[in-house]
């Protein structure tokens, strides 16, 4: 079974967070992130991808599924994804959010 593996943003690993930041920790660990802005209360359908990949947040809150484990994320956190997983993201809050996403190289274990 997949286990959800979230890596959480740390001003003492990862220096103050800003969106470049961000941006740069992604792209050091996949291919280059596609940012995604979601409306307030939006709700992504699970969609499987057989390519292992990075969700991060640049801004709000989302809650993110995963089989049945869910885990609530904010600016700076990320979620590998396993391949052939379907991630559910759902927007909280009364605002939107912006996400980046990027494609793991083969290979690579989320």
């Amino acid at each position: 079974m997949m286990q959800m593996r979230v890596d959480r943003w740390d001003v003492r690993r990862d220096g103050p967070f800003t969106e470049t930041a961000l941006l740069h920790k992604v792209r050091a660990l996949g291919d280059d992130p596609v940012t995604r802005p979601y409306p307030a209360g939006a709700m992504i359908s699970p969609q499987p991808d057989p390519r292992p990949r990075i969700q991060a947040v640049v801004s709000g809150l989302i809650k993110v599924t995963l089989n049945s484990e869910a885990a609530i994320l904010s600016a700076g956190d990320l979620v590998f994804v396993p391949p052939g997983a379907a991630s559910r993201v759902e927007i909280l809050g009364p605002v939107g959010a912006t996400c980046v996403e990027s494609i793991l190289p083969a290979g690579a274990e989320p």
